[in-house]
């Protein structure tokens, strides 16, 4: 399948959906539910620390691929199709499987309950403690899982996109 090329100021992310979506539909089922948005923004205080820009670097670059979980528990609902940092953050496109969480977690999506993305557990992190006790964050080596939630710590961390892999 053949895309076709970026145009001049359209945002990474764009480019990002673009492509998963051409993905999504050659590889899986054309009802597959596909999400995006951003699971961390850079310089957004989440109540415990700051992401710095650039911190998903050496995550990025290796192509790590996190659980995507309902609320930081049960069974996997779905796989993260990308993975990319931008001037913003990390933009996530992921596809939801067709199991009773995943169809729990469209549920609550639909009905404004589920609007929000946040990190799991982070692992070989880098950071500094500022006066005031928080830390930014400057590497993140691993994320063992990127949840759907109801609130997420980062309150810009939101599900931008839904749809049903059909457009």
């Amino acid at each position: 399948m053949t895309t076709q090329p970026a145009v001049a100021g359209t945002p990474p992310h764009a480019r990002i959906l673009e492509g998963a979506a051409a993905r999504l539909l050659s590889e899986y089922p054309a009802t597959a539910p596909l999400i995006t948005g951003y699971a961390s923004n850079y310089g957004v205080f989440n109540g415990r620390y700051i992401v710095a820009a650039g911190a998903f670097v050496d995550l990025v670059r290796r192509g790590a691929m996190p659980k995507m979980l309902l609320n930081h528990e049960g069974p996997e609902i779905g796989e993260w199709l990308t993975i990319d940092e931008d001037e913003r953050g990390l933009y996530v496109t992921g596809k939801l499987w067709d199991n009773r969480r995943a169809r729990e977690a469209i549920s609550l999506y639909r009905s404004s309950e589920l609007p929000g993305l946040s990190l799991g557990p982070k692992r070989r992190c880098r950071w500094k403690t500022m006066r005031c006790g928080i830390r930014l964050v400057s590497h993140i080596e691993a994320i063992d899982e990127i949840s759907l939630v109801g609130v997420p710590m980062d309150p810009m961390a939101l599900i931008e996109s839904y749809c049903n892999g059909t457009t």
